[in-house]
């Protein structure tokens, strides 16, 4: 059984960071509660490194798109109004990965942990 704890830092909307380490049974639901959110989503930093977001930090509409080929179905979550302050460091991590032009803002806090904390082995 993997026990280690897994360390991962708060990144604030006022620009705060805050270091937490949880035990890894709970790390998900620990990040939840830290972030006031009900579901997350990853941003992949592409740098050994994960953003964990609100994924219902924007209201969204779903928008349906003709299907492509090997789909049925394509449907896109567009974000349509924030529900939670911007944060200016999480979204200049984000904009550091992105196609140049992209001007989509991350919102609320975030927390971004060690991508090979969560491999199968032990830390």
């Amino acid at each position: 059984m993997i026990t280690t704890p897994i360390s991962f830092t708060i990144i604030r909307t006022d620009g705060r960071e805050e270091a937490y380490t949880s035990p890894r049974a709970s790390v998900f639901k620990d990040i939840s509660a830290l972030l006031d959110a009900r579901t997350l989503d990853t941003v992949n930093l592409r740098n050994g490194q994960v953003m964990f977001v609100d994924d219902d930090g924007y209201e969204v509409e779903l928008v349906e798109h003709p299907p492509r080929d090997g789909y049925n179905l394509v449907v896109e979550r567009k974000a349509r109004k924030a529900r939670k302050p911007p944060n200016p460091k999480a979204t200049a991590l984000y904009h550091a990965i992105c196609k140049p032009g992209v001007e989509h803002a991350i919102v609320g806090d975030v927390a971004i942990v060690r991508d090979k904390d969560f491999d199968d082995g032990d830390g």
